[in-house]
């Protein structure tokens, strides 16, 4: 009887169990919730209103000249000059403002005193050969202010030639008025008084350079020259004595041979 009653038991008894995974349906529930919510939208209100009106105001100042009359200026010359002069402004070139100092560097008379008789001495003192005269041409043009002086003169015709006054130096070529046109004249004066605009604005040329001192090499050639004073500053000190001991016997033989001043011996009794 009890051995039929732990038998009960023993089938009565729960035996414990392993878990078991929850078994597949079929209805894969992955409920992942990663709502990518990211909303560029690419409205990218970039308006891009930059203001910049761009309105460069750095105008070309044209270049300025100045006509001047070389030799005597006889009136066909004066009036040369002022037609010259008369073409070059109406071609957007610019000349001096004051009427009086255009009219002394055509070699006018001066009709008061207007304070420019030495820029009349200097104009008389211009001579046929211009080369001569470059000092005097460049005071003339600084005086007016002008990048280019336009110099007319006789030479059988009358002849046109352009001055640089920052380069104190004439432009190769020179024009006949005569055979030429105004077109011509005003491109023959008008590119050589651009150019030499240009020279004004350029900067100065820098300064040669010396030749480079290597301080290693310096330092090397002073220590050269210590070394070689104190092998050689005996031999000089004993050189120098001789050359004294030398002078000395030279000064002392001449003082023992020198004979001195005759002498008168008197004799009585003797004429």
């Amino acid at each position: 009887m009890r051995r039929l009653l732990l038998i009960v038991l023993l089938t009565a008894w729960p035996s414990p169990t392993r878990a078991q995974p929850p078994a597949d349906t079929g209805t894969d529930t992955d409920t992942d919730t990663d709502t990518d919510t990211d909303t560029d939208t690419g409205t990218d209100t970039d308006t891009g209103t930059g203001t910049g009106t761009g309105t460069d105001t750095d105008t070309d100042t044209p270049p300025k000249i100045a006509v001047v009359v070389a030799g005597d200026p006889d009136e066909t010359l004066r009036n040369t000059a002022a037609f010259i002069e008369s073409e070059a402004t109406s071609s957007g070139l610019r000349v001096p403002t004051d009427p009086a100092l255009r009219a002394a560097m055509r070699g006018e008379p001066a009709s008061e005193e207007d304070g420019l008789e030495g820029l009349r001495s200097i104009r008389r003192g211009l001579g046929l050969e211009p080369r001569k005269d470059l000092a005097s041409y460049k005071r003339i043009g600084i005086t007016a202010g002008a990048d280019a002086l336009v110099v007319v003169r006789r030479e059988g015709a009358i002849l046109i030639e352009v001055f640089d006054v920052s380069a104190a130096q004439f432009y190769e070529g020179a024009l006949q008025f005569d055979d030429s046109t105004s077109g011509e004249r005003v491109a023959f004066v008008g590119s050589r008084a651009e150019q030499a605009q240009l020279r004004w604005s350029q900067p100065p040329p820098p300064p040669a350079a010396g030749p480079e001192v290597n301080p290693s090499e310096e330092k090397a050639d002073e220590s050269r020259a210590k070394r070689r004073w104190k092998k050689a500053w005996p031999y000089v000190v004993v050189g120098a004595l001789l050359a004294a001991g030398v002078t000395y016997l030279i000064i002392d033989q001449r003082r023992t041979n020198e004979v001195g001043p005759p002498l008168l011996r008197f004799t009585p009794g003797e004429e």
